[in-house]
């Protein structure tokens, strides 16, 4: 269910701090899983020579046709339902607070090769005190790096303020060699009529692994 006090539009500061984390200046396929009204798409990066497409999510049906008007694809209304993103390069993502480990381990749940930027309560990584805090914690010691924001919406361009400190976490994530073989070999058998083509989520990484119980 939407909850309107968890919406905190990205501050435009914020929002180009987010795309510049990027390594691949690409956009050619991006996601924003939690758009909102679209403020921390908009500020995508663009040139002559390669335009963004950005495909969004948001739960607020009335924020669809603003979205929209802004130039972006809303695909869906929940997030965490979409079980592939292989054909993004791209997930950026300022998920509401108290969801932010949930999106951002689905994101790289169903990311097959590509980057990840979350902007996340810093408290999130500082203080992990689950079992899916102490995942994310070493999911970015493994994959990614964290900068830490005080006061991020608190800047002058913040719609809506909030002393917050932000976690601006980066993910780079690589498909392994044999899912690729794996995925041109069933492309094969699909061309040669050896076999039916299989369900597009079985091109995709294998699911989040289990946390570990303690």
């Amino acid at each position: 269910m939407f909850d309107p006090d968890q919406y905190f539009p990205t501050p435009q500061s914020l929002a180009l701090r987010a795309w510049a984390t990027f390594s691949d200046r690409d956009f050619g396929s991006a996601l924003e899983p939690s758009a909102g009204e679209g403020h921390l798409a908009a500020a995508c990066p663009s040139s002559r020579d390669r335009v963004a497409r950005i495909d969004c999510i948001e739960r607020d049906l009335t924020r669809h046709e603003m979205l929209r008007a802004r130039g972006l694809r809303v695909i869906g209304l929940d997030f965490l339902s979409l079980r592939n993103a292989s054909m993004y390069s791209k997930i950026i993502m300022n998920p509401p607070f108290a969801e932010g480990v949930r999106h951002v381990l689905h994101a790289w749940s169903i990311l097959w090769d590509g980057e990840i930027v979350a902007i996340l309560n810093a408290e999130t990584v500082r203080n992990p005190c689950s079992q899916e805090r102490k995942y994310l914690v070493d999911l970015i010691a493994r994959h990614g790096q964290v900068e830490f924001i005080e006061g991020a919406f608190e800047s002058s361009d913040a719609l809506r303020k909030t002393r917050v400190d932000v976690a601006l976490v980066h993910f780079t994530k690589h498909a392994e060699a044999n899912e690729i073989l794996g995925d041109l070999l069933a492309r094969c058998r699909v061309d040669s009529g050896d076999a039916a083509r299989p369900p597009m989520d079985t091109l995709s990484p294998g699911a989040l692994p289990a946390l570990p119980v303690s």
